[in-house]
């Protein structure tokens, strides 16, 4: 019959800044965060950089190609087939 293994020795490490007098407070804390808070704060984000992009489209200044050089806006015009017709087409 084999001889049997000890169970290997279980170590304890402190967190960084942790002082081993047990009677102090530790230094570092860990907080948990529940799925639904983790959403919440994934959401938030998301709101806030949907806002900011809205912010930008809707302004005055969505003719400037993000150059910040406004660009002229062209006039919309009528067009008629009179006009579609003094047109040359192109021969290739």
């Amino acid at each position: 019959m084999a001889p049997k293994k000890a169970a290997p020795k279980r170590t304890t490490r402190l967190n960084p800044g942790a002082t081993p007098n047990p009677n102090s407070a530790p230094s570092t804390t860990t907080t948990t965060v529940t799925n639904a808070q983790l959403q919440a704060m994934i959401d938030q984000g998301v709101n806030v950089a949907l806002a900011a992009r809205d912010a930008n489209r809707t302004g005055d200044d969505n003719h400037t190609s993000r150059t910040g050089v406004r660009r002229t806006e062209r006039v919309t015009r009528e067009c008629t087939y009179q006009d579609f017709m003094k047109c040359q087409p192109l021969y290739f």
